[in-house]
């Protein structure tokens, strides 16, 4: 392991670039595709729905309230403990389970199976359709945001090429993240938007730490032989990024396994975004410069040649 971590490997990344565009183009329309047709299975944050918030006289394991929603047909409401000691927890519930009296008669009768006399309901809200077409409108605002400014930020340290090909990446892991979500039918709630906009900024960082040694090796060397730096580039970051990425890999992993079900979105968009992530920094960031580079290149041949 010393002996990888201190002697670079010499592994011949760019040799299979046009399987990985093939692939990732595959990838992007198939979510694109499926997005359009298929759509997302929206959240309570974004259709609307009930809130419902129960204090039990004794504590109460987050699994035993599952289990008894089950029998009601909300097994799938989010479930979350208000303080430490498992004695109040609030049930959000999609209003595409229907009314809010009858989402309240269902957790009525699904908690007094067991708890009849046992716990108390202390407060009902009503989350209209009308706030969630805005949480849906500030969360594309929000990634469209983060975007333009990776762009702004990138094409300041660097260069316009490095800019655009560290954003390209960003929307080709955002799109299949979301993708997989509309193919697999998960739930898409304020939780996932949040584990996107994490996976761009893990994304990002993995790029432009990638990007920093391109620019380091073309200082030294120039870009004469742009295919070969890139390539030593990625190899003089291959340690760090499997070291990154595996240990990002194991807590996210354990997290999802361990973390219970009001964390499997947020947790399973953040599992699927470091390996998207991870990927795009190496078969699609890094060689995006060599074809703006040839793009470049063309136009200023042509120019001169007309001129």
């Amino acid at each position: 392991m010393r002996n990888f971590l201190s002697t670079p490997p010499n592994v011949d990344f760019l040799k299979i670039k046009k399987y990985a565009y093939l692939l990732s183009t595959v990838l992007v329309i198939g979510s694109l595709i499926l997005m359009f047709t298929k759509g997302f299975n929206l959240g309570l944050d974004f259709t609307g729905g009930t809130s419902i918030q129960v204090k039990f006289k004794e504590p109460v394991d987050i699994g035993e309230i599952r289990k008894l929603l089950k029998t009601v047909q909300l097994d799938d409401a989010l479930i979350q403990e208000i303080g430490t000691e498992k004695l109040e927890y609030e049930i959000r519930v999609s209003v595409k389970k229907g009314s809010s009296s009858e989402i309240v008669k269902k957790v009525k009768k699904a908690l007094d199976e067991k708890f009849k006399g046992k716990y108390e309901i202390r407060k009902i809200e009503y989350i209209g359709a009308l706030i969630g077409e805005e949480l849906r409108k500030a969360s594309i605002y929000s990634i469209v945001a983060v975007l333009l400014a990776i762009l702004i930020y990138v094409g300041y340290r660097f260069e316009p090429i490095f800019a655009i090909a560290s954003v390209v990446p960003l929307f080709h892991d955002a799109i299949i993240t979301l993708g997989i979500f509309s193919l697999l039918g998960l739930e898409v709630n304020l939780s996932v938007i949040a584990a996107i906009l994490t996976v761009l900024g893990y994304s990002l960082n993995d790029t432009i730490i990638i990007f920093d040694r391109i620019r380091e090796n073309i200082k030294l060397r120039g870009k004469r032989d742009l295919v070969n730096l890139i390539n030593r580039s990625i190899n003089e970051n291959l340690s760090r990024t499997i070291i990154t990425s595996g240990t990002t890999l194991f807590s996210v992993l354990t997290l999802y396994l361990f973390g219970g079900e009001s964390l499997k979105g947020f947790s399973f968009a953040l599992l699927v975004g470091v390996i998207v992530g991870t990927y795009s920094s190496i078969y699609v960031a890094a060689p995006l410069i060599i074809e703006l580079e040839k793009l470049i290149k063309g136009k200023t041949r042509t120019k001169t040649a007309e001129a």
